[in-house]
């Protein structure tokens, strides 16, 4: 009778945690919902409502949000648009920098906190001449191009033209210190018989305090990701030999008959979870603490799969001044025995503008 009730508590804590588990996947599965599909909804209606005022034409991104573009370009994992572009883009090169027209839209990289006109050369995507046009304080930096998105069936040529619009972003930095960076094709269009140029200084003027503002929150400042990854065999062993309950679990196994002794190892295997998940929540807090107070800003992304036994932990965007203090503090969260970290940059700071 007693191993009766025994098998039924078991059972019942089996089912208990099945069910916390299947309740998690709903919600992440609903979380992800809301992060692919409802948020960029959301976004797209505010960047449109955004278009319509200020005159400018952002395209679509191919799916991604521009605050995703530099982990597109860390991970080389690109998708082209599906339709093939349909004008030459050196088309309106040729035409002399900052002369004002309606016939050609401007490619808008990034805003710096300068009032000069200079021409970068053609570095721009597909060799287009690269330029700054100034205004109250505020240099746009851009080069001319037709007034379609930039779209191609070839995945190659996409992930080209994203990594020069970086390069370009990079080169801006060098030059002007601090550069407050738009998304790939973001593309401002001529409206009411304004050129866009007119169109681009018309908004600056508009969101000139805001402008600043990000300006001077990213000034000295670049952005990384930071990846924590945990080894579970690593501290498995441990806690089979630290844990009071799992120590009496497997006792118990060894004397049960084969089908209860199944029993107790789905119960072994739920206590080991148990415990394995209050010992990585705790280097969470402790890490992310340590994360925190070594940079500017910080942001949580979704966490990804590993490619290997490896699970992550933590991903992070940072805002960060000083790259060998942070470089520092992973060290030392690296050197915590099961722990991995992956450290990239710097980037310019999509996530923070």
């Amino acid at each position: 009778m007693k191993e009766n009730d025994e098998l039924k508590k078991i059972i019942r804590d089996i089912v208990d945690a099945e069910i916390h588990a299947i309740e998690k996947e709903i919600n992440d599965i609903v979380a992800e919902a809301v992060r692919s599909e409802i948020i960029p909804a959301i976004r797209a209606a505010i960047r449109n409502s955004i278009a319509r005022e200020l005159s400018a034409t952002t395209s679509e991104l191919h799916g991604k949000q521009l605050n995703c573009t530099v982990f597109n370009i860390r991970d080389e994992k690109l998708s082209a648009n599906s339709n093939s572009i349909e004008s030459d883009v050196h088309s309106v090169a040729g035409a002399k920098f900052g002369e004002p027209s309606c016939d050609h839209g401007l490619y808008l990289y990034g805003l710096a906190p300068t009032d000069v006109s200079i021409s970068l050369g053609n570095v721009g995507i597909d060799g287009c001449e690269v330029y700054t046009i100034p205004h109250e304080g505020i240099s746009a930096i851009v080069h001319k191009c037709p007034l379609e998105p930039y779209k191609s069936d070839d995945d190659e040529t996409v992930k080209r033209w994203i990594k020069t619009h970086q390069t370009v972003l990079d080169l801006a930095s060098d030059r002007f210190g601090t550069v407050m960076p738009f998304g790939f094709d973001t593309i401002i269009s001529p409206k009411d018989n304004l050129s866009a140029e007119d169109v681009l200084k018309k908004w600056i003027s508009a969101e000139l305090d805001e402008i600043k503002r990000k300006l001077k929150r990213i000034e000295g400042k670049k952005e990384y990701g930071i990846q924590v990854f945990y080894n579970p065999a690593a501290f498995v062993d441990k806690i089979e030999r630290d844990s009071a309950e799992v120590r009496k679990i497997k006792e118990e196994i060894a004397s049960k008959p084969p089908g209860m002794a199944y029993m107790y190892r789905q119960k072994l295997e739920i206590a080991v979870k148990r415990e394995l998940d209050a010992i990585i929540d705790g280097y969470f807090k402790e890490f992310y603490d340590k994360i925190r107070r070594n940079v500017d800003d910080i942001k949580i992304e979704k966490l990804k799969k590993s490619e290997d036994s490896s699970v992550m932990m933590m991903n992070l965007s940072v805002l960060a001044s000083d790259e060998k203090v942070l470089g520092q503090a992973l060290d030392e969260i690296e050197s915590v025995e099961g722990f991995s970290v992956r450290f990239t940059g710097p980037w310019q700071p999509y996530s923070f503008v």
